[in-house]
């Protein structure tokens, strides 16, 4: 078959139609210019994959795909963070990052979700009008990030850093991108380690302050570069995945006003709305993993040693598992078997608090703002990122809700 451009930034603006021309044509796919590394693409597979940590492996997965260690290393020898380990290391690792993470403290995180959303609706509503993704996609993580890290809002912009970071990607941008995101990850890794030395000093009711206690707790002394590590992946999951999902979930309302309708008539459908979101229109559309051992997908032989890009974006959209994959259905019954949050032992650390964020932030937008609507200067364009998916832009108008 001729060569797939993609991973790539021309790909990266609708890669649906490369992704059905693989899972029909060539579901384990050999790219072509890298010849040890595979895309992955139909839901079965990408199932299988995430279900076998040993054959196919988080550790190292990234070696191959500069840029990662560009986000998370913060000296010459950086711990590991959770996503790039296998058992039994990665469920140490995990239960750290779930120290913020437990029910408990979600359910107290509520009040504060629905106090920056009102706060950033208070902003914009009298306009009649806005520019959603830096009025209210980028801000809500943003915000919410500092306030539960402990930080002053003054320093949103290095949070707002995190959005800007190109992970597994990296290898398929300009090398101006590369170079300012190591000096972006150097301010930014600076930055960490400073408060969280001044966290094991003077320890607060944050999540910095709780995966330190917690990984004091479990190795009983502190590890600072192992306390990094984590902080970090749950600094880059929770601003630049939500960030981007906000504005895609609120497009594809407005693409379809009578799903919106019934979820506005019946705010029971949200959290099933969110789901089909999620399917739909992922933040992040692969993940990278290294192959331990000889083995083969659909038929084609992958050696040990390989990488396989597995293209959760694509399996969302299978249609051996969705019928009529590409319709945005709030009554989907089995929405839920999406693989954006991943399968198995990877499964997304945040889903919860993200969830709850997503179906917070469309309560109360639902509330206050009336006959939402698309306005005239939108091209729906998207980020330039290989693997990662958010509008650059989305004009709205709306009426305040009586």
């Amino acid at each position: 078959m001729p060569a797939v451009n993609y991973p790539s930034m021309e790909g990266a603006e609708c890669p649906w139609p490369v992704f059905e021309h693989l899972r029909e044509e060539a579901p384990v796919y050999q790219i072509p210019d890298r010849p040890n590394l595979y895309i992955v693409s139909r839901y079965d597979d990408v199932r299988r994959i995430f279900g076998d940590p040993v054959l196919f492996s988080s550790f190292n997965s990234r070696d191959g795909l500069l840029g990662f260690d560009i986000l998370l290393s913060t000296s010459s020898s950086g711990g590991h963070a959770m996503i790039q380990t296998d058992p039994p290391e990665h469920k140490a690792k995990r239960q750290l990052g779930f120290a913020p993470l437990k029910p408990g403290r979600l359910k107290a995180y509520q009040p504060m979700i629905e106090r920056i959303c009102d706060e950033l609706i208070d902003a914009f509503i009298d306009d009649g009008r806005c520019d959603f993704v830096p009025a209210f996609a980028q801000q809500l993580p943003a915000i919410l990030t500092l306030r539960l890290m402990g930080v002053p809002e003054s320093d949103i912009g290095w949070v707002k850093l995190w959005a800007k970071f190109e992970a597994s990607g990296a290898s398929w941008m300009p090398q101006e991108f590369l170079d300012e995101q190591r000096r972006n990850g150097a301010r930014m890794n600076q930055y960490l380690t400073a408060r969280l030395r001044e966290r094991f000093e003077a320890p607060q009711d944050d999540v910095m302050s709780d995966v330190i206690r917690a990984q004091i707790e479990r190795d009983g002394t502190f590890d600072l570069e192992e306390v990094r590590a984590q902080v970090a992946v749950l600094l880059g999951g929770g601003v630049v995945t939500t960030a981007h999902f906000l504005a895609s979930q609120l497009l594809l309302f407005l693409e379809n006003p009578d799903q919106m309708a019934r979820v506005r008539a019946d705010l029971s459908l949200l959290p099933r709305a969110i789901e089909e979101g999620l399917r739909l229109e992922p933040p992040a559309l692969w993940q990278p993993r290294r192959v331990t051992a000889d083995t083969e997908l659909a038929g084609v032989p992958i050696p040990e040693g390989s990488y396989v890009l597995v293209m959760q974006g694509s399996a969302n959209r299978d249609a051996t598992r969705f019928a009529c994959p590409a319709r945005f259905d709030v009554g989907r019954e089995n929405v839920q078997e999406h693989m954006t949050f991943g399968h198995g032992i990877h499964f997304c650390l945040g889903a919860p608090l993200a969830r709850m964020e997503l179906r917070i932030a469309f309560e109360r937008l639902f509330a206050r703002l009336g006959d939402i609507r698309l306005g005239p200067d939108n091209d729906f364009t998207h980020l330039p990122s290989p693997s990662f998916r958010g509008l650059n832009k989305l004009d709205i108008e709306f009426d305040a809700a009586a």
